[in-house]
């Protein structure tokens, strides 16, 4: 049972992280709405809305640089990296 229609959720314009060459899209999911890939070929995705930002948090020297995607009423926007501690904001060091 589906409860939303694609046609009321509003295209990113997103350039996919992965390929280049496509848009994050949404998409029936299997616990509701993901953002795909629109190139052909190219299996990227993740799980909820990204803003178009990316993902500042620096680990050992290194920016993680993935999409920041919309967070909950109770956790602000978070990274989509499932590795990167920045993924639960609530959880970090103040």
């Amino acid at each position: 049972m589906i409860k939303y229609k694609l046609e009321d959720l509003r295209p990113t314009g997103i350039r996919c992280s992965a390929c280049r060459k496509g848009t994050l899209e949404p998409t029936h999911g299997r616990f509701g709405p993901i953002y795909q890939c629109s190139a052909t070929g190219c299996s990227f995705y993740v799980e909820t809305r990204p803003t178009g930002k990316k993902c500042k948090y620096i680990s050992d020297g290194v920016k993680c640089n993935a999409w920041i995607v919309e967070g909950t009423k109770t956790i602000p926007d978070r990274c989509s990296d499932k590795n990167c501690p920045n993924r639960n904001p609530h959880k970090l060091d103040k």
